[in-house]
């Protein structure tokens, strides 16, 4: 559904995406140049095509897959006149890892901690599961120290990042994730 969203956005042919096109136009997500949350198109030609491309999070194979892929095809966009926005789910340091890694320019990518965009653009979450109270913020600390943006700085999102995580891995083993594994 994604790449079918993408495409008919890019060329215009979003009657049936709508509330998707209104909800990118709505969208605010980290700028990573400035660290600052910023409307997400903010800084593209409004005239020029746009080719808004929705990652889950920042720092998974699919991800990393998919910007090689778009780094590979940069100069094809660019001669057919088409502004590229990328947005994932992270914080603005896995971001500037993550762009620097997968050969993003400047300014293409945007960051979306909450995963605010995915939610209204009515993506697939996974599982809605949550990390019990008994494991210890520790123990979650150390579980993401060997995930890709480690744990938050911010103890308030500690559980909301690890919880963030869980679900993550649960879709990737295709557990709520319709269509991940045939």
């Amino acid at each position: 559904m994604l790449c079918r969203l993408a495409a008919a956005l890019l060329v215009g042919h979003a009657s049936g995406y709508s509330g998707a096109l209104a909800s990118l136009r709505s969208a605010r997500a980290i700028d990573l140049s400035t660290n600052r949350e910023l409307p997400l198109l903010d800084g593209l030609d409004a005239k020029a095509r746009t080719l808004v491309y929705v990652l889950p999070q920042a720092g998974e194979f699919d991800s990393c897959e998919a910007c090689e892929l778009l780094s590979a095809v940069r100069d094809d966009l660019e001669a057919a006149d088409i502004s590229l926005r990328v947005v994932a789910i992270g914080d603005g340091a896995a971001g500037t890892r993550f762009a620097a890694a997968n050969g993003l320019p400047d300014g293409v990518l945007r960051m979306d901690p909450e995963a605010s965009l995915h939610r209204e653009l009515d993506l697939h979450r996974g599982p809605d599961w949550s990390w019990p109270e008994f494991v210890s913020d520790d123990a979650l600390r150390f579980v993401l120290s060997t995930l890709p943006g480690g744990a938050p700085a911010d103890a308030a999102r500690l559980r909301p990042v690890a919880d963030a995580w869980l679900r993550y891995l649960a879709m990737c083993a295709g557990i709520a994730a319709p269509g991940t594994l045939p």
